[in-house]
């Protein structure tokens, strides 16, 4: 297998909470995309801009003809099907006009689409919160939507499956020095993303290996073990399925690095895959993305059992609430 840490990535780099890549907003107005936001390409941006531009093809018009029927210059409206700036909606709904998209399940998904395209308000209309880079907000939007997410956790554990004590350890880690009213919105934030899932439909696949039952994050005494407990809990239920990787498994080729991999509903591209960096996430489509899944299926086939991988977890979780009492 080609491999997959070599491909090259789609789009702009994720900044995670880190201060190297996070602007905290003071007072300024968030309702509206500054113009540097509509020109700042995301996934979402190029999905929308990708399939305007079939559209078009397909009917054999021109770009300069759409472009004159939405009165902007055709060298805007290519920047605009390329995903190097934001469709306003109202112009996404002329074109649906233009190109006789009367299918209504098509017309409702792009016109859905060009509304989180210009926007994202769960993440983006809080005073409290980082200015985030357009590429995590890509990945936030992909969890949303996801039908199924597979994450690989060689170092934490993922943070769906976080509790909210060692949610904030590892932001008090990774954004040193941290204000409370930051770490409160992270907090939050990660609050809001497990209810999410819990209420939803989408399904967790994790492979975590076993030395992330042993590495301390910080926060009070009872961080880990309470951490260890969550996972117990979580493990062969509905929609959470866990595998641990013994620490004397077979070295895994390119699953160094922590990653997930979303699987998308239709009319979406079947797979999208995010890979970790230093304090940076890429986003990873088409033959890449396949690789990555392929990757964590062979992590999921080199990892223990759902009985082992219980025991283990179980075992680990009763070692670590002894040893932090005595």
């Amino acid at each position: 297998m080609r491999a997959p840490i070599r491909g090259a990535a789609v789009g702009s780099v994720v900044e995670t909470p880190s201060r190297a890549g996070m602007q905290w907003r003071s007072g300024v107005e968030v309702g509206m995309p500054s113009r540097r936001d509509r020109d700042v390409s995301s996934l979402r941006s190029r999905w929308l801009g990708g399939r305007l531009r079939e559209l078009r093809e397909d009917r054999g018009l021109t770009l300069k003809y759409a472009a004159s029927y939405l009165g902007v210059d055709y060298a805007e409206l290519a920047h605009l099907e390329h995903g190097r700036r934001v469709f306003q909606f109202d112009k996404v709904a002329a074109l649906l006009d233009l190109y006789g998209v009367l299918d209504r399940v098509e017309r409702d998904h792009l016109l859905g689409l060009a509304r989180f395209v210009f926007r994202l308000p769960q993440w983006q209309d809080d005073f409290a919160g980082p200015d985030l880079d357009v590429s995590m907000l890509d990945f936030l939007w992909l969890e949303s939507i996801a039908q199924q997410i597979s994450c690989y956790g060689p170092v934490l554990v993922p943070p769906l499956l976080r509790t909210a004590e060692y949610a904030e350890a590892v932001v008090r880690r990774e954004c040193e020095p941290v204000s409370d009213t930051q770490l409160g919105w992270w907090v939050r934030t990660h609050r809001e993303r497990q209810q999410a899932l819990d209420g939803g439909v989408t399904r967790v696949r994790t492979v975590l290996a076993e030395s992330v039952f042993r590495r301390p994050v910080g926060g009070p005494a009872g961080t880990l073990p309470g951490q260890l407990e969550h996972l117990a809990k979580l493990d062969g239920g509905d929609r959470v399925q866990m595998r641990v990787l013994p620490a004397e498994a077979a070295y895994v080729p390119w699953a160094d690095g922590w990653f997930t991999v979303f699987g998308l509903p239709e009319p979406y591209p079947r797979q999208v895959a995010c890979t970790g960096q230093q304090r940076s996430v890429a986003i990873h489509e088409g033959p890449v993305a396949e690789q990555y899944a392929a990757l964590f299926d062979q992590l999921w086939g080199a990892a223990l059992g759902p009985a082992e991988s219980a025991a283990v977890i179980g075992r680990r979780a009763y070692d670590v609430a002894i040893d932090s009492t005595s």
